[in-house]
């Protein structure tokens, strides 16, 4: 995935509320680097926020959205709707300086470990990748030992663990301190993460770090 960033979108909270410094911080930190415009979109107070933001981001042609962590359902159906990756970043973080994207061996795996490798240009992050099997013996490869699924003809550091995806994505993000997960993300997809249990909505209401989800 060649990702180019023209144009950045940022949500935050209403005028008369306070505004999402960490939405806006997130957003800031990506523009000077990629050389985009940023947009900034109020959250309504009424309606369907998510669906406005779809709107905001077709209108404005933007090439990535950023927003607050809360509210989730916001999140969560802005992420189902639109058609470019999403930047969710909790309060006060603004520094991506280590990524890790996580693949399922997919034929949408390359897609996503180039969408993180793009980011990680653009924030000057090291990029891991991180695929979880079950069953399988646990290995971890580096350069040329890793699976064709991990990377284009790029260097980067491959793990591969055994058990529970959303737990073993999760315990890799707190162990190793990563600043930005990088997951697919289906278009379209349930309403609610809760009633389906999907891997990509417990990632995004679970995940400590900053998340960036890759339509796929």
């Amino acid at each position: 995935m060649h990702m180019v960033i023209r144009t950045i979108l940022v949500a935050v909270r209403p005028a008369t509320a306070q505004p999402d410094l960490a939405a806006l911080g997130g957003g800031s930190g990506l523009e000077p680097t990629a050389q985009a415009r940023l947009v900034a979109l109020n959250l309504p107070d009424t309606g369907v926020p998510a669906v406005e933001i779809a709107r905001c981001a077709e209108r404005e042609h933007a090439d990535l959205i950023v927003l607050p962590r809360e509210p989730q359902d916001v999140v969560e159906g802005t992420v189902r709707r639109v058609r470019v990756p999403c930047l969710i970043v909790p309060p006060g973080q603004t520094a991506f300086g280590r990524v890790l994207t996580a693949v399922d061996a997919s034929p949408d795996s390359g897609e996503i470990t180039e969408a993180a490798l793009a980011i990680g240009r653009l924030v000057g992050g090291a990029v891991t990748v991180l695929h979880v099997e079950q069953p399988a013996l646990v290995a971890v490869g580096r350069g040329n030992d890793r699976p064709a699924w991990a990377a284009p003809a790029v260097a980067c550091r491959v793990i591969v663990r055994q058990g529970d995806p959303v737990a073993e994505i999760l315990r890799t993000v707190c162990e190793e301190g990563f600043d930005l997960l990088v997951h697919g993300h289906h278009r379209g997809g349930p309403r609610c993460g809760h009633e389906t249990g999907s891997i990509a909505a417990r990632l995004l209401r679970r995940a400590p770090c900053a998340v960036l989800t890759v339509p796929i």
